[in-house]
């Protein structure tokens, strides 16, 4: 029973960055039909698509930490010994924890609370259910990241598993 509730935990961040994908181009497309072909506009279709393009990003934050492929300059990195490399990958790690935690987690709930009172333009929509896309993002991230810091395997960690053609990972 652990397990599936584990898969499930694993894979929510990319169902929700799925189902906002599609939606947005769901509805930018029925927007560009129905302003270029019948000339009414869908008015709210700007607010929503924004809105999910928000909750797209910042839960992609999650699935990308949990495949350790988020955006790096790393080329003097992978140029440094072995106990070294494994040194600045193990400040990554708890420099990753600690932004993530504080930054999305904290201040992204904080936003979130903090900014009750506003709704959008055109829906009325609290802003709080866009902003929630920070903490809740930040959560899984923290999930995954303590995740892999828990794992036996470390490859994760060190980036073992490289390009074979680059001749630095050679130690």
């Amino acid at each position: 029973m652990k397990k599936k509730a584990n898969n499930w935990l694993e894979s929510v961040d990319d169902w929700i960055g799925a189902i906002a994908l599609s939606l947005i181009v769901m509805l930018i497309g029925a927007n560009v039909f129905f302003r270029f072909v019948l000339s009414q506009p869908i008015t709210w279709s700007e607010e929503i698509s924004l809105a999910l393009f928000v909750w797209l990003t910042f839960v992609g934050i999650s699935a990308v930490m949990k495949r350790n492929e988020h955006v790096g300059i790393d080329y003097f990195v992978r140029k440094l010994p072995k106990g070294a490399f494994m040194w600045v990958q193990r400040f990554r790690l708890f420099l990753l924890l600690a932004v993530t935690g504080v930054v999305f987690v904290y201040w992204g709930a904080k936003l979130a609370i903090d900014t009750h009172w506003k709704v959008t333009p055109v829906l009325g929509v609290p802003f709080r259910l866009i902003y929630m896309a920070l903490p809740v993002g930040g959560i899984l991230a923290l999930y995954h990241l303590v995740s892999v810091l828990l794992r036996k395997d470390r490859s994760f960690i060190y980036q073992e598993e490289r390009n074979s053609d680059d001749a630095s990972f050679d130690r």
